[in-house]
């Protein structure tokens, strides 16, 4: 039996719980998800893309997980939400089967 993806991520307390508390808002895009901070005053300006390879998130476009080798917040939280990674990866096996 595969680990739950986030088991498989090495993260700290206090980005597991940014995570869980920040409100984020996802949709998906072309196979990724978009993440967006509504925590923030100006969400359009905290809005990040997170890839999913194989049911787990592994990378992001924000500062963070640029410059980190630890997963970002944005990461975590598609990865505490199975619907969401269901979904992403569904999406992706649609669009690698057409045209």
């Amino acid at each position: 039996m595969e680990e739950p993806p986030l088991a498989r991520l090495d993260l700290s307390n206090r980005v597991r719980k940014r995570a869980q508390y920040e409100a984020f808002a996802f949709s998906l895009q072309a196979g990724d998800v978009r993440v967006r901070n509504e925590s923030h005053l100006d969400p359009a300006k905290h809005e990040y893309r997170v890839s999913v390879v194989d049911g787990l998130p592994v990378s992001c476009t924000c500062p963070a997980d640029e410059t980190s080798d630890d997963p970002c917040k944005h990461r975590v939280a598609v990865a505490i939400r199975p619907r969401i990674l269901d979904i992403a990866t569904a999406m992706q096996a649609v669009s690698d089967c057409g045209p």
